[in-house]
């Protein structure tokens, strides 16, 4: 029964194409109208929710969520870019800025030397009014001071970074990302609007300049129900060309193109 009431709750989203952010029946409502029990109902709305289609939030009741943002590897798109060409807004949240001396034992782990500044900024990521994920940037003092970057300007909504980067003529000549699968700790949950415990991917990447230096380290984590990452396999041992590693989650290239054309800006 909690299926069917499942599928046909899906049919009724699609057919009536409801937006996102729609508030669905409450269980009560749904339970009186289709004669059932609201275990049968709650049922029904974790199935709704593993497939994507819907959130809870707490105290406020059951809501239409977007369809899953796909992104395929390697796509050389920036957030920004990839969430508008699916006709959506995106935008941004600064949680934390923080700069830390060289040497400081205060400062988070990261690729740079000790004796290197750093600055972390931690934002949340947005699509319309909805978040769907949470990235920490951390970048050398010496770079951020280069494109201007401060505290003011971090918070910007539109603010991007390799937006930054390119204005100020610096140049990324590769990058390495991995994925893996994590759970949102009670924090992130609440930044989210979602329960304790919920699936996130977690996307850390690791971007250099030609000469081998590191320019800059995310980490991000998106609701696992909003983001999709497609990755295109072939078998070079039949002569089919390799763009994507079956084993590890790799992207070349830095996820960077020329100015002129797209940025993968990191989903910064």
């Amino acid at each position: 029964m909690y299926m069917q009431l499942a599928n046909a709750l899906d049919a009724y989203i699609t057919e009536e194409k409801l937006a996102p952010g729609t508030q669905l029946p409450s269980e009560p409502t749904l339970a009186a109208e289709n004669n059932l029990s609201r275990s049968t109902i709650l049922k029904a709305f974790e199935l709704l929710i593993d497939r994507g289609l819907v959130s809870r939030r707490r105290g406020k009741g059951t809501f239409v969520r977007s369809r899953p943002m796909e992104r395929r590897l390697p796509e050389l798109t920036s957030f920004s870019e990839h969430i508008h060409s699916l006709g959506l807004r995106p935008g941004s949240i600064l949680l934390d800025y923080a700069e830390f001396a060289p040497g400081s034992s205060l400062r988070p782990g990261s690729p740079f030397p000790d004796d290197v500044g750093i600055v972390v900024i931690e934002r949340l990521r947005t699509v319309g009014a909805s978040p769907v994920g949470l990235q920490r940037l951390i970048v050398p003092d010496y770079i951020a001071h280069r494109i201007g970057l401060n505290e003011r300007i971090a918070a910007r909504p539109d603010f991007s970074f390799y937006g930054g980067l390119c204005d100020a003529g610096i140049r990324l000549a590769e990058g390495e990302e991995a994925l893996r699968a994590i759970n949102a700790t009670p924090e992130e949950s609440e930044h989210l609007g979602v329960d304790h415990g919920t699936a996130l991917i977690e996307v850390e990447r690791l971007s250099h300049d030609p000469s081998g230096q590191p320019i800059e380290q995310v980490r991000a984590r998106y609701l696992g129900t909003q983001y999709l990452y497609r990755i295109t396999l072939t078998n070079q041992s039949n002569g089919g060309s390799h763009e994507s590693d079956p084993r590890t989650t790799h992207r070349s290239g830095g996820g960077y193109t020329p100015c002129t054309d797209s940025l993968l800006d990191g989903d910064i």
